[in-house]
């Protein structure tokens, strides 16, 4: 008895106040607002439950009414599209039989904690009985394919209302209506989705970030940000950025307009069967304060909590992002063969306009055109334009064309975007951290042990500094971290003095730390994640804008040293914080020179402009010991517009790189700038590893070694750290 009460001890110490939902719930203030008490209606005010209820349904039933489009004119649209159709190959993909597998591989992805549809039955109960449903599921999938028959129960929803953040919870239209829906139907929706994610990837321009495979969010900030630097180099030219928030985005999508291009797209009869029969006769119950409404139609939209409602909504946006980009008349930034016009995140839309005064009425008209088709609204009071390089009296022309207000700084994806590149440290990480401070210190009440304390770090400031550290790496001096580092450490301690130094806090749990994170590294690691694209040269489009002002090719800065010949790529308010980090790390990640290094770029890539460029990967061969240059005639196998002065000029380089030698071997850098997950983290791991390298033999383990009066070896230690 008394071994079992020591190992329950331990299991509260080390896992009561980790990370995890209780935590979580503890430190979220409780929102009052979830538990509606009255709605307004202009200046009527509802506060009984019944009128309350009527109104929501009243609301919503509206919402989901049919705006009766006229399918002829949905036809006429999508014949002025250059719809690009399926492949034979990709239609079969779309189209064969759910097999086994496929939904095996839906149920293991389900989040057991998703509450459950009309039908009552929880993920829990999929993943638990999957060896006896798989076969039942799989002859009610394939046969909603090939008989365009579905349960009855796949068309009903239970909505619940979730109101948006900072605003009037009074206001019925400040509700986000999320739709539960029976797990066996999502489980079907996976597995079709999944199929469509791998078609959609090509036909969705990269503009579009959200959803698909090997998008990142991060690209859009990246991208406003770098424009906003080429303005404020070009300072002659007019441009607005017009962030634009979609009414009911979602919610309002014409069923007609994606049922009619994915005709035009040829997707195949399985797939569009399915499709028929989901988007066909859909009711849904609102639920508020625990009671349910009477059922209402749905005859548009798509339902918030489905895994294909994204996909269609992307794919029918793309229509008028294909018709936005294609417009020569509608006019954005170009440099050189790339124009930079439109960035996308599901609703949210961005519009990159020059000339504005004279260009937005006709950037207007194009996205109210396709929201006659689509249902498409744009929200004038909540969409915003930021100028630059714009007087006070032309802001206020554009103001009263659009309707729309023009203010010096506008959020963006979470995100401060101002008019001066230089105002984004203290709009986002300063007021950001006044913000995390508050919450410090109001959190300091709480009864939470050391490691509590940690974990509210982990759960509830990191999260936060990353997402600002991913998309906007501009920190440049540690002098901030020092303050945020202060600030955690009181927390940690409750305002008492600390009883273990900080780097060993920060440092790993199988080391003796604690964890802590360090967000310094964290800072780093994200601005060498950043820095992947100008070794990869993949991402073309951005660094065609991230580099317009520049020269020599990016490898002649990471790798040859050119910043301190050529100080214009210093003088960009990004490019130059990156490079501190990179040079910092250089010679740490490489000794000798990486393979990924082309040496004609570095010198040559604005006057030849090639799509690949030759790295020593590509251009060097071993024999025996010896690395040696490809032959001219080899080369010329792989790249044909290869000149022979080029060929004298590859030589050259490689004769004077040979000298310090070349890394033949796969170090642990290479293997991250593959594309994978995680790899903030495992530059991070990296980073710490070298940070805390000097603090290896602990001051902990001196003093426990001439307690004990014997030496304890550094294995011995592992093994305790390694357990809990």
């Amino acid at each position: 008895m008394e071994q079992r009460a020591k190992e329950l001890k331990f299991v509260k110490q080390y896992h009561f106040q980790n990370a995890n939902k209780w935590l979580t719930r503890t430190l979220r203030r409780k929102r009052q607002e979830q538990w509606i008490t009255q709605i307004k209606d202009g200046t009527k005010v509802y506060t009984s439950e019944k009128e309350i209820m009527d109104q929501f349904s009243k609301y919503f039933g509206n919402l989901y009414k049919s705006d009766h489009i006229n399918r002829e004119e949905v036809m006429l649209y999508l014949g002025r599209q250059k719809i690009q159709r399926l492949t034979d190959d990709q239609r079969e993909m779309l189209n064969k039989d759910i097999s086994h597998k496929e939904i095996d591989i839906a149920i293991r992805k389900l989040d057991p904690n998703k509450a459950p549809g009309p039908d009552g039955l929880t993920p829990i109960y999929y993943k638990r009985l999957k060896d006896d449903l798989i076969l039942h599921l799989q002859k009610v999938v394939n046969n909603a394919l090939h008989q365009k028959q579905i349960p009855k129960s796949w068309k009903e929803a239970n909505i619940i209302l979730l109101p948006k953040d900072n605003s009037d919870p009074n206001n019925i239209k400040n509700y986000r209506p999320i739709s539960l829906l029976n797990t066996d139907y999502k489980i079907f929706a996976l597995i079709i989705a999944e199929r469509l994610k791998l078609y959609l990837t090509n036909w969705i321009k990269e503009e579009q970030s959200g959803f698909l495979p090997d998008r990142s969010i991060k690209n859009n900030v990246r991208s406003l940000v770098n424009i906003i630097e080429y303005y404020e180099k070009h300072n002659q030219k007019e441009v607005a950025i017009m962030t634009i928030d979609a009414e009911k985005a979602f919610d309002r999508i014409n069923w007609d307009l994606f049922k009619m291009l994915m005709r035009e797209m040829d997707i195949g009869n399985n797939f569009m069967n399915a499709i028929q029969a989901i988007y066909e006769d859909q009711t849904a119950n609102i639920w508020v304060n625990g009671q349910s409404s009477n059922k209402i139609r749905v005859e548009k939209g798509t339902r918030q909590g489905y895994p294909l409602s994204p996909l269609i909504f992307v794919m029918s946006l793309e229509l008028l992002l294909n018709n936005l980009r294609d417009d020569d008349n509608l006019k954005g930034l170009k440099i050189g063969k790339e124009t930079y016009k439109l960035r996308a995140f599901a609703d949210d839309l961005v519009c990159i306009i020059e000339d504005p005064l004279n260009n937005i009425k006709k950037w207007l008209r194009e996205i109210e055109d396709f929201g006659k088709i689509s249902g498409f609204r744009i929200n004038k009071d909540k969409s915003m334009i930021l100028t630059k390089n714009v007087s006070k009296e032309r802001q206020s022309q554009i103001s009263d064309i659009t309707g729309m207000k023009t203010p010096t700084k506008i959020k963006y994806l979470g995100i401060y975007l101002t008019t001066k590149n230089s105002q984004l440290l203290q709009n986002n990480y300063i007021n950001k951290w006044k913000e995390i401070k508050n919450n410090l210190k109001n959190w300091s009440s709480l009864k939470l042990s050391l490691l509590g304390r940690i974990a509210v770090i982990k759960s509830n400031v990191l999260p936060k500094m990353i997402y600002l550290f991913q998309n906007l790496p501009i920190i440049r001096n540690q002098k901030l971290f020092k303050e945020w580092n202060k600030d955690i450490s009181k927390f940690i301690w409750n305002n008492k003095k600390p009883r273990i130094n900080y780097t060993n806090l920060t440092d790993a749990k199988n080391r003796g730390g604690l964890g802590v994170p360090n967000l310094a590294l964290y800072s780093e690691a994200c601005g060498l994640d950043w820095v992947r694209d100008w070794i990869n040269l993949s991402n073309k489009k951005m660094l065609t804008l991230e580099g317009h002002d520049l020269r020599a090719g990016w490898h002649a800065y990471l790798w040859y040293n050119k910043a301190p010949i050529k100080k214009k790529f210093g003088n960009h308010f990004i490019r130059s914080a990156l490079l501190k980090i990179w040079n910092k790390y250089k010679q740490r990640i490489y000794n000798k020179n990486p393979l990924w290094v082309s040496s004609m770029e570095a010198c040559q890539r604005r006057e030849l402009g090639w799509n690949t460029w030759p790295t020593y990967r590509d251009i060097l061969e071993k024999e025996g010991r010896e690395i040696k240059l490809k032959s001219q005639e080899e080369l010329k196998l792989k790249y044909g517009n290869l000149t022979w002065l080029q060929y004298y000029q590859l030589k050259e380089s490689f004769n004077k790189d040979k000298i310090q030698g070349f890394e033949d071997k796969v170090t642990p850098w290479d293997v991250i700038l593959d594309k994978g997950k995680r790899k903030i983290a495992k530059i991070y791991k990296f980073l710490l590893e070298w940070s805390t390298e000097k603090e290896q033999i602990k001051e902990c383990m001196t003093n426990w070694a001439r307690d004990l009066g014997r030496t304890i070896l550094l294995e011995e230690w592992e093994l305790l750290w390694g357990e809990n």
